[in-house]
């Protein structure tokens, strides 16, 4: 064999030996907890099935709630918030939602153009004020309905173009210097951070207030979700103690991973909340014809299956 192809493989084969160990050392065990044997009761079972779901799935903790006839029944956590000081993960411990938070932009929005008399078919640029117009040209024809339910033509930036904005243009109130023109020729849904931030953005611009105050008045508070917010920075960190983790690409273990908003406040995926206030959001949405979203769920829907701004499931009905 070739003295260089040798050369070549030995250095290969040193650099995965050393990324391997590299991994291990800045890596941790995967969360072990001692369930019941034989577990007797409910509750036990359920702790049997938390404790080994964080083997089976490789993470760090779990906060599980249940609703039953409209009460908040069980409400519990297992597993750790940070594996490095070993914090405990609790219901009260906050996290960010990620895309979950496009559910409670969508309810928001459902809320204030209720209020207002906008109906979701208006036009985007109908609805912007003077000073913030897009052109017609590129956005005529295009709802808040299609933002809702991810056909506007929009397309998130490559991340190389996300790097070359800087922090403070990433402020929600920058959005439109940095919106790309709708695809009109995409015809079929295509899912997209932007087309809920760009939500938030009118939302912002047509009532004079910020996005994160909109959504405490109009959905937060009203739920019970006194401890939620959007973020206010790109950080999480700034936001919560819990840290992100992900399993190594070859040990059994878990590494952890950090992340960034890709603006703040982040209406597609900023939302920072509890189990405790997940808890109290469910309630609402169990209640139905009884609870406070229910009109904000059928303006979303209006004769559909499912509401826009939802996926595909079963809830209550929908």
């Amino acid at each position: 064999m070739n003295q260089r192809i040798k050369l070549f493989l030995i250095g290969l084969m040193s650099w995965f030996i050393l990324f391997l160990g590299w991994q291990w050392w800045k890596s941790y065990p995967l969360v072990r907890w001692e369930p019941p044997l034989s577990p007797q009761n409910r509750s036990e079972k359920i702790d049997s099935i938390l404790h080994q779901s964080l083997l089976t799935y490789r993470i760090p903790g779990i906060v599980l709630g249940v609703v039953e006839n409209e009460k908040l029944t069980i409400l519990k956590s297992v597993g750790f918030a940070d594996l490095t000081s070993k914090d405990s993960l609790t219901v009260n411990t906050p996290f960010p939602l990620a895309s979950i938070s496009k559910l409670v932009t969508a309810l928001t929005a459902s809320a204030y153009f209720q209020e207002h008399g906008i109906s979701l078919q208006t036009s985007i640029p109908e609805v912007l004020p003077r000073e913030k117009k897009l052109s017609t040209a590129d956005w005529e024809g295009i709802s808040l309905r299609d933002l809702l339910d991810h056909t506007s033509g929009l397309k998130d930036l490559r991340n190389w173009k996300q790097v070359l904005i800087k922090t403070e243009q990433k402020q929600l109130r920058q959005l439109l210097s940095q919106l790309p023109k709708p695809d009109r020729n995409l015809k079929k849904p295509h899912y997209a951070d932007l087309n809920y931030d760009l939500l938030g953005y009118i939302l912002e611009s047509h009532s004079g207030k910020p996005f994160s105050e909109l959504a405490q008045e109009y959905l937060l508070k009203p739920a019970g979700m006194t401890s939620s917010t959007f973020n206010s920075s790109l950080d999480p960190v700034a936001h919560t103690t819990l840290k992100g983790y992900e399993p190594t690409f070859l040990w059994k273990r878990l590494e952890e991973k950090k992340t960034k908003f890709e603006r703040y406040p982040s209406p597609s995926s900023g939302l920072i909340s509890t189990g405790a206030d997940l808890g109290n959001a469910l309630i609402h949405f169990s209640r139905w014809e009884m609870g406070m979203l229910f009109s904000n769920l059928e303006n979303l829907s209006q004769g559909r299956i499912k509401p826009s701004g939802f996926q595909e499931i079963e809830l209550g009905g929908y």
